[in-house]
């Protein structure tokens, strides 16, 4: 049933084998199983068990300032190690007890196997929930949000959990999003979309194709991510620059409040009536929006920093764009991260989605050359998207096909990947001109022809390895190793100095297999780390270098996080980026929306300034065929029992809790392996389809079936009929 590898022999061959089973009917406890040898039976008695605790990850055991444990009224005095309700203490005991009535009792998690399946996501950080509840309604959010705020249980909500900053992650209370928020509904010939938070984005795209149209953001995840995690982040894209994000592309909001009020922004009565029951929020917007206004400095501040990506803290542009207290709290809402309600319905103004469309990926000599030729695209307003690719982006995809052209380039290259649309054929024609004839009258000296393609499978191939840059890269990680992706962006015309800064940093602090990619055009990079956390000099040259780029970034009148939301990672450095006044007008709207900080607390805002260097995910070696996971969560949407157990990425992340636990020595660590493995067999392997779609949704095509079916042969006896026939398959 497992890796021997990752377990000792008293829980392998026929022992093992028999444990799983009767743990699995209910029959059987370890004690019950006979020893082969004195040292199995001192491994398999665990019954005295002490209180010390290992930690609860490899490194950094640190919670973070804004925790759930905050909340605990009551001490454990009980030195016997327990799991699942049993250990739930304080305010999260009543909160189990409250919500019986509320959901089911088969959407409710306490034990350590699905709490840290289902609190996994994208990001480098690791927070296991005491609580997971997979939410199907808003009447079931709003009664569950009632539910927290009584109890003083602080509440993470979660859609897709492909967000990279720790803003979905907590060490309180998970609300799930199930895969029922499904509704939809399509106006104006397309022109108008109303959603669900459940709904991914590619797939909300594909109810717009017959009508020409599409949303606006378009994240690399765009297959993935959902609409909930969307709105929350404010995402953009390759193409949608600022024009086309959430933030300005939104129409109407249907949002839960931290007392469980509903403002439908849509609904006038609505409105109406949150006017005069939360008379303090409306009252409390217009001041600070006022306050905004007559400060020139601040205003002047607020436009400048907006007219680039930037989703470092709120959008406190709203206090500016808008008068109406009711388009202001509306997009004040876009890019909050769940930290100021919670979104259950989103209606959005589509935008066209040209058909005539056309790609060129030119390689110059050097980086600043690149960068000196996006500046000239974007002055000559001839382009819809350009992408850059350092040299070492470009080898990871040089034997992808259609770019094996990239793998002969010098070492100091440097490309960019040009979409130019049109309304007709005559229009792209004309910005395909004016694009290649910008370059070539800048002298700027290519590697490759500056030519245009409109064949569908070659621009596809050039887009796709654009899509599949981060878990490309990160694949190739060393062992053990964790991959760190920072999104960063400044005015275009320092996007130079930016390539040049970022170049010397990898340098300087020994980031030699570092990757820079991103959206050139809006002068938005993304920087791709490979770290180790194996020691502290490693950990603290991860901090230095963190400290490092943000002062830069800033000295170039950039934004710490352009796109991919402020989460935990960059919330200690909202006050370095916007200053002590915009930075304290945050806490303020803050204080406004979360009064009594439930909602997401430490994500967005944090007092704590090392708060980014605690919690960092484990990623040791677990089994072979899914090393190289990312956790990206990619493949979740291809999975046929993802609704009923686990997806694949949830079983990788089991499966790596199991390894890094084999680890530990302590007696509590045992126990709770043993607790796992009891859930595991069913949840991570004998509900697995094994039919491989996964590694058709995986950027690097791990097949997690197949490591399934290697632990379901494993189980085996060796040399018999079953163990030969699964050893061929495999």
């Amino acid at each position: 049933w497992f890796p021997t590898r990752m377990f000792p022999r008293t829980i392998g061959g026929r022992y093992g084998v028999l444990l799983v089973r009767k743990l699995h009917n209910g029959t059987a406890s370890r004690a019950h199983i006979a020893p082969d040898s004195a040292r199995d039976k001192e491994t398999i008695e665990f019954t005295k068990v002490q209180t010390r605790k290992d930690p609860e990850f490899i490194i950094n055991d640190v919670p973070p300032v804004h925790s759930g444990s905050a909340w605990l009224k009551t001490k454990r005095v009980d030195e016997k190690v327990v799991f699942g309700d049993e250990s739930l203490e304080g305010g999260y005991k009543q909160f189990r007890d409250d919500i019986r009535s509320i959901v089911p009792d088969g959407r409710i998690f306490t034990d350590p196997l699905r709490t840290l399946a289902y609190g996994t996501d994208a990001s480098l950080y690791r927070l296991v929930p005491k609580i997971v509840v997979k939410v199907h309604d808003e009447a079931e959010m709003i009664k569950l949000i009632r539910v927290a705020r009584k109890n003083k249980t602080p509440i993470t909500f979660r859609a897709g959990g492909t967000s990279l900053s720790g803003q979905a992650v907590t060490d309180s209370i998970l609300l799930k999003l199930g895969h029922t928020w499904r509704y939809r509904k399509i106006e104006d010939e397309g022109k108008v979309v109303t959603v669900e938070p459940g709904w991914i984005m590619g797939q909300v795209n594909r109810m717009l194709a017959p009508y020409g149209r599409k949303l606006g953001p378009d994240p690399a995840s765009i297959e993935s991510c959902w609409v909930g995690g969307v709105v929350a982040n404010n995402a953009s894209g390759m193409c949608c620059g600022v024009e086309q994000n959430t933030y300005n592309t939104i129409k109407d909001l249907r949002i839960v409040f931290y007392d469980g009020t509903i403002l439908d922004t849509a609904d006038a009565a609505s409105w109406q009536s949150f006017q005069k029951t939360h008379k303090h929020i409306v009252d409390g917007i217009v001041g600070i929006s006022q306050r905004i206004k007559a400060d020139k400095e601040l205003t002047a501040l607020i436009k400048k920093k907006f007219s680039i990506k930037c989703t470092t803290g709120y959008s406190i542009n709203a206090l500016v764009d808008f008068e109406d207290p009711l388009e202001i709290i509306k997009h004040l809402m876009v890019g909050s991260e769940g930290t100021l309600g919670f979104v259950s319905r989103a209606t959005y103004s589509t935008v066209i989605d040209y058909k005539d469309k056309a790609s060129a990926f030119i390689v110059f000599a050097t980086v600043d050359d690149a960068a000196n030729a996006t500046t000239l695209l974007r002055v000559a307003k001839c382009t819809d998207a350009v992408e850059l690719f350092d040299r070492r982006s470009l080898r990871s995809c040089e034997n992808m096909q259609h770019l094996t052209f990239l793998r002969n380039v010098t070492d100091n290259a440097t490309a960019i990947l040009i979409e130019c649309r049109g309304e007709n054929r005559a229009m792209l024609e004309a910005r395909m001109k004016k694009c290649i004839d910008t370059i070539t009258n800048s002298k700027l000296p290519t590697l490759t022809p500056v030519s245009f393609t409109d064949d569908a499978a070659v621009a596809g191939a050039y887009w796709d390895a654009r899509k599949a840059l981060f878990p490309l890269v990160a694949a190739v990680r060393p062992e053990g190793s964790c991959v760190l992706l920072e999104d960063v962006a400044v005015p275009v015309h320092n996007l130079a100095k930016l390539c040049r800064g970022v170049e010397d940093m990898y340098q300087k602090f020994g980031y030699n297999e570092s990757s820079t990619f991103g959206h050139a055009l809006d002068g938005n990079l993304h920087l791709l780390f490979i770290q180790t956390f194996s020691t502290p000099a490693e950990l603290k040259r991860y901090e230095l270098m963190m400290d490092h780029l943000c002062k830069m970034v800033v000295a170039l009148e950039g934004s710490l996080k352009g796109e991919h939301g402020t989460g935990r990672n960059i919330a200690p450095f909202v006050e370095l980026e916007w200053g002590s006044k915009a930075t304290g007008i945050m806490w303020e709207i803050k204080g406004l929306f979360d009064p009594e900080d439930q909602l997401n607390p430490g994500v967005v805002l944090n007092r704590d300034t090392t708060s980014h260097i605690h919690n960092i995910k484990p990623l040791p070696a677990a089994h072979e065929i899914v090393d190289t996971c990312i956790e990206c969560g990619f493949c979740e949407s291809a999975c046929p029992s993802g609704n009923v157990t686990l997806t694949p990425r949830q079983r990788i992340a089991a499966t790596r809790e199991l390894a890094r636990l084999d680890k530990c020595s302590s007696p509590e660590a045992a126990a709770k392996a043993d607790e796992i493995k009891g859930l595991y067999g069913y949840q991570a392997l004998d509900t697995c389809a094994a039919d491989g779609m996964c590694a058709e949704k995986c950027p690097v095509s791990i097949n997690t079936g197949q490591m399934v079916k290697d632990l379901r042969a494993r189980s085996l006896p060796p040399g018999s009929a079953g163990f030969r026939a699964a050893d061929a398959a495999l």
